[in-house]
């Protein structure tokens, strides 16, 4: 066989809206972050009010949130002259102006038996000491990071209009012994559970655009098997078995096929299948190795990994199969793409692993239109299996710097979340709370 490369949260709300004639006054003059771009937004987030250990874990939450966004950039607290406990919830904008913020963020959480509750006001300093987000909210206290990232995710929507990816989680592959478990958890590290147990290699999760289940690939009745699993963890049925690979399947974006690598036919090609697992069509039909294949925003073309000119490169081609065209030109192993699931400054991306000179993998990107080629990662180890955050504006990847690391869209700000045996992760969907 030829080698493949291979909320349901109890939460109460309360939003305090300004007045009709402020608001209109804000939608003129409310400073629009439109372009990751640009220079970064600073935002200051003291000390939160209240109990200790929960206005720790938020602080930390909304911190990190802000600044993996690619839009803001979080000052350092030791920096603040300000009085926060004269200021309480509110502020005096010229102790934040010294120090260069734009943005500040208070908060008081109160414990109240098993719940927390916590009021978030967002102030910009330019408009003085009135808050121009306030919400309060209320939950278990075990969802207390949920929290941060809900406001995270208002705060982002404040200024651009956008969802954010704060609430999103990420499955991944971790070795276990000898073998492989599919793991979920949160973008940020956290709520780390298994979702296979079953003592064999499962590998290249993939997420229904729903967010519902996975796709992934399992060798548990000993042969590369394509099966599909609720994220809950639910008894996991299989999706096709045929002979040889069934590997790397992933979901349309409007939930109606499944393109996956198939060999059963004596060859790597790329096919495309029902939701059940009927072969719709065979896309690729060459000598060649073809697998990896990854939808287009819109469903119309999918982008694949093929050496049909010698090496391993990135090529893309329409749903139907039509049009097959070569992206990468430079570098001799270029693999494992992931198109972008939004049009990023105008740009549709795909992101892929390519080999250097020195023998590393580096996270890459270049626009399908016009195969403009840029490089996130460099001298920061080996770096592969990129996977998009829905919004587009950041990604995960697995790094031997030790586990999965989430970046930028840029490359500039990279962390990791997790650390340890980790591999393919993929980054799911964005779920209304």
């Amino acid at each position: 066989m030829r080698a493949v490369w291979c909320l349901g949260l109890p939460l109460l709300l309360t939003t305090w809206l300004m007045p009709r004639a402020q608001a209109q006054t804000d939608d003129v003059v409310r400073f629009k972050i439109t372009n990751p771009g640009q220079a970064l937004y600073k935002v200051a987030v003291p000390k939160l009010l209240g109990d200790g250990e929960s206005a720790q874990v938020m602080q930390e939450v909304l911190t990190g949130d802000l600044n993996s966004s690619g839009l803001f950039k979080t000052l350092d607290p030791n920096s603040f002259v300000a009085d926060l406990a004269k200021e309480d919830l509110s502020i005096g904008p010229d102790s934040w102006r010294t120090v260069g913020a734009e943005g500040v963020v208070k908060a008081r959480t109160t414990n109240t038996g098993g719940d927390v509750s916590v009021e978030f006001r967002l102030f910009e300093v330019i408009k003085g000491d009135r808050p121009v987000l306030t919400k309060t909210y209320r939950a278990p206290s075990a969802n207390i990071r949920r929290l941060a990232h809900i406001f995270a995710d208002e705060i982002v929507r404040y200024y651009t209009g956008e969802d954010s990816f704060f609430g999103t989680q990420i499955a991944f592959s971790r070795p276990i012994g000898r073998q492989q478990e599919l793991v979920i958890m949160d973008y940020d590290g956290a709520g780390q559970h298994s979702i296979t147990s079953n003592g064999s290699q499962n590998i290249l999760p993939s997420w229904h655009p729903s967010g519902s289940s996975l796709l992934y690939t399992s060798f548990v009745r000993g042969t590369p098997d394509l099966w599909s699993t609720t994220t809950g963890g639910g008894k996991p049925k299989r999706i096709s078995t045929r002979p040889g690979l069934n590997t790397g399947g992933v979901v349309s974006p409007d939930g109606t096929k499944i393109a996956v690598t198939l060999s059963f036919e004596g060859n790597s090609e790329i096919y495309v299948l029902t939701p059940a697992g009927d072969v719709i069509k065979r896309l690729t039909n060459n000598p060649a190795i073809d697998s990896s294949p990854t939808w287009s925003p819109d469903g119309g073309q999918i982008a694949f990994v093929s050496d049909r000119h010698g090496s391993p490169q990135i090529w893309k081609m329409s749903a139907s199969g039509g049009d097959q065209v070569k992206l990468t030109r430079k570098g001799s192993y270029n693999v494992e793409p992931a198109w972008n699931p939004k049009m990023l400054n105008g740009k549709s991306l795909i992101a892929f692993s390519g080999r250097d000179e020195k023998g590393n993998l580096d996270i890459f990107t270049i626009d399908a239109a016009n195969q403009e080629l840029q490089r996130l990662t460099e001298n920061q180890g080996s770096n592969s299996h990129p996977t998009w955050a829905p919004t587009g504006r950041a990604l995960a990847f697995k790094s031997s710097r030790g586990g999965i690391y989430v970046s930028t869209a840029d490359g500039k700000t990279q962390r990791p979340v997790f650390r340890g045996g980790a591999e393919t992760p993929s980054w799911g969907p964005y779920v209304k709370p």
